[in-house]
């Protein structure tokens, strides 16, 4: 149900986006346009799709949104809250087991693991559910995170590809290249003498 949403509003948005860039709107994004090396570019993680999307949601109310929306859910916050209650327990368990290594007497050994045993299984059954939550928050993620990376590729192939026609090098100067390099490699071999 909710992946037929998503597809939709993908679509929805290509489609406002499609309309945006026919109204007019010609200019071309700061990030592929020419400039000076930008060191900072390479040094930082920012590629280029990252770039030219969010050029497109400076300029949509749409993706605006969408971004914040994004970026105010966290579901950290409420998944660590369930990773360090289970972390202690696991840390209990683990440190009983331990110190009862220390018990010399083998019955009472036996009986202390059992009944570690026996409260490590209740605890796991009493966690079974919360545990399932936090693993289907974290499989919406990475389906979200899969949708978000498909919506900034679709978005901002047509601006490089926009950019891949308008900008396509003509041939002339390259051929004019590799007629220089004829002639002086013609000239290098007449000045080599034999061998």
């Amino acid at each position: 149900m909710k992946k037929p949403l998503l597809l939709s509003s993908l679509l929805l948005l290509i489609s406002c986006q499609k309309s945006e860039s026919n109204d007019g709107s010609k200019e071309e994004p700061s990030a592929l346009q020419e400039k000076s090396i930008d060191i900072g570019r390479f040094k930082s993680r920012n590629d280029l799709v990252d770039d030219l999307y969010q050029e497109l949601v400076n300029k949509s109310p749409e993706l605006k949104t969408l971004e914040d929306e994004l970026n105010e859910i966290n579901p950290r916050d409420t998944t660590e809250i369930f990773n360090n209650y289970d972390d202690k327990s696991y840390s209990y368990y683990g440190s009983a087991k331990g110190n009862t290594e220390g018990i010399r007497d083998s019955i009472l050994k036996k009986k202390i693991l059992n009944l570690i045993s026996k409260s490590s299984d209740r605890y796991d059954s009493k966690k079974a559910e919360i545990e399932s939550l936090v693993t289907t928050i974290n499989k919406k993620r990475t389906e979200i995170t899969n949708y978000h990376t498909a919506l900034k590729i679709v978005l901002t192939l047509p601006l490089i590809e926009k950019y891949q026609n308008d900008h396509l090098p003509k041939k002339s100067p390259f051929e004019k290249v590799i007629e220089k390099e004829n002639q002086l490699l013609e000239k290098v071999k007449e000045n080599t003498p034999k061998y």
